[in-house]
């Protein structure tokens, strides 16, 4: 009974983090950074906190972007506020008349257009229409700065001086990055699968286990990280330490495959019973959303590592104490040395 609430809790809490990540990760990225390959729009009434960065296409602003609006090949149009600079690499800038800009103005490759009435920096209307390209709209002196009371942990020019090409290639490392994330998502998905699709009759067994002795299967798993360390510092002491290395990781790695098909197996069933290759690929699409989780989707995926690799020892050891070591026949009699009459024959 308790294992069965134990299980119940697990299941309950992985379909949570995975039904979270369709809108902590759209709004975790949003709170620092707004990034779109091709054009990208800021609608009225709409607010970005961070920057707003188009890469290859035009950026238009009719909102409020508490940060910085860039353009990364391509030009940014301003109809609403900006509280910081606007920037565009390899395109024109262009501010209406309703355009609030709380720093600087610049395009590299391009010309910036100032309507009448927008407002460039300190609150200070801009006075003409147009401004030389490639040369920053000049804006009235401010205050300098209050000193920090400690010096700065990473001493250099501010960030925003930094050339305009630093943020295309900043704006392309993140696509890569996802590109990247999405790629190893989608090769967990098909290894996971192809691991039950393969071997179903092991995946099941491993899958039971986790069922039967959930509480047990994570204690397992813990004790394995902790005994992992100290068990390769032993052998590296030893003569033949390294081929020894060797051949432990490699099974770590052959149970971690294991014991992670057969948690997404057990999702799977709990989602969609049926086949073992339907509910491990159920299973796996519905982890690899929550390991796609900021900030939670590393805890998500070692949880589900520790649990799997734990049943694994488990299922091992529960096949040892079944099929355990078969006992010696007993020993033949020995020949009998009597040359007397048969038994029941008269002499």
């Amino acid at each position: 009974m308790m294992g069965r609430r134990f299980l119940r809790v697990v299941t309950v809490t992985l379909l949570a983090v995975s039904a979270a990540a369709l809108f902590a990760a759209r709004d975790a990225r949003a709170a620092e950074l707004l990034l779109r390959v091709g054009d990208a729009t800021v609608p009225a009434g709409t607010i970005v906190y961070g920057d707003a960065i188009a890469a290859g296409g035009t950026l238009t602003v009719d909102g409020t972007v508490t940060g910085n609006a860039m353009a990364a090949g391509g030009s940014v149009h301003v109809a609403g506020h900006v509280g910081g600079s606007v920037r565009a690499v390899g395109g024109d800038v262009v501010l209406d008349s309703t355009a609030v800009v709380g720093g600087t103005v610049q395009s590299s490759g391009g010309s910036v257009h100032i309507a009448p009435g927008a407002v460039v920096g300190q609150g200070q209307a801009a006075p003409g229409p147009i401004a030389p390209p490639n040369q920053p709209v000049p804006v009235p002196p401010v205050q300098p700065p209050l000193p920090m009371p400690f010096p700065s942990p990473h001493p250099g020019p501010p960030v925003w001086l930094l050339p305009p090409t630093f943020w295309g290639i900043l704006a392309l490392w993140k696509v890569l990055a996802g590109l990247f994330l999405a790629i190893v998502l989608v090769a967990f998905v098909a290894t996971t699968w192809l691991t039950a699709a393969l071997l179903p009759g092991i995946t099941t067994t491993v899958a039971g286990v986790l069922e039967r002795n959930p509480a047990s299967t994570v204690l397992a798993g813990v004790v394995i990280w902790l005994a992992l360390g100290p068990v390769i510092v032993l052998l590296f002491l030893t003569v033949a330490g390294v081929p020894l290395v060797l051949l432990l990781l490699s099974a770590l790695l052959i149970a971690i495959q294991l014991g992670i098909a057969a948690v997404a197996v057990l999702v799977g069933r709990r989602i969609r019973p049926g086949g073992v290759g339907m509910e491990a690929l159920v299973g796996a699409v519905l982890l690899a959303i929550a390991f796609a989780v900021p900030h939670l989707g590393w805890l998500a995926g070692f949880a589900a590592t520790t649990w799997g690799t734990g049943a694994v020892a488990v299922a091992i050891m529960e096949q040892r104490r079944t099929h355990g070591p078969v006992p010696p026949p007993p020993p033949a009699a020995p020949p009998s040395t009597y040359r007397g009459p048969a038994p029941g024959r008269l002499i």
